[in-house]
């Protein structure tokens, strides 16, 4: 004999109720960004291993407009992202990639920075930011931190994936970076 709706009714509502919350909560969650799978590769190989960065030594002077390589970030960026390729070093003893940043905008707006990356860590470090006069000022709280490809630092995913890292390791040496950004191997409908 099967059960009466009026039995099954509050056993219905509870059902309801928990797919309802079910929903909610997936629903929420898909609003805070997902580690992406390289970020957590990196980040499990960093916890494995005691790792030593070596010395760094800041540039002494100002990014020249004519070394400035620019390179595309996404469709709609209304900014212009590029490296100067005199700065680029790649230190094999820590496998860290250094390099200026500058990011200008259309009005004239010019940010500079003196930036790590590490590759195997999919981790960035702000070493120091550039001054108008072309001084430059140590970064407060300079650390490794993970790079997170959205938002205002977009542009370091993108610098990891396509121009400064490839499987884990700097994408070769100074020149093949420099080479790799002048004339890049990665198809741009890919981004």
């Amino acid at each position: 004999m099967r059960p009466s709706i009026a039995r099954r009714a509050p056993r219905l509502a509870t059902l309801v109720s928990l797919a309802a919350l079910a929903l909610i909560a997936a629903c929420s969650s898909t609003s805070q960004p997902v580690q992406d799978f390289d970020e957590y590769l990196a980040q499990q190989e960093a916890s494995k291993s005691k790792w030593k960065e070596a010395d760094v030594t800041l540039p002494t002077t100002a990014p020249q407009d004519a070394d400035l390589v620019s390179f595309p970030t996404t469709p709609n960026a209304t900014l212009d992202y590029a490296i100067d390729v005199k700065s680029i070093q790649v230190t094999k003893e820590d496998g860290v990639v250094r390099y200026i940043a500058v990011i200008r905008s259309k009005e004239g707006a010019r940010n500079v920075s003196y930036e790590g990356m590490h590759c195997s860590t999919f981790e960035t470090r702000l070493y120091a930011t550039g001054r108008p006069d072309g001084t430059w000022a140590p970064a407060r709280n300079s650390e490794w931190r993970p790079i997170r490809p959205y938002g205002s630092t977009a542009y370091q995913g993108i610098l990891y994936r396509d121009y400064l890292c490839q499987d884990k390791t700097p994408y070769g040496s100074a020149k093949d970076i420099v080479q790799n950004l002048r004339y890049p191997t990665t198809n741009p409908n890919y981004r």
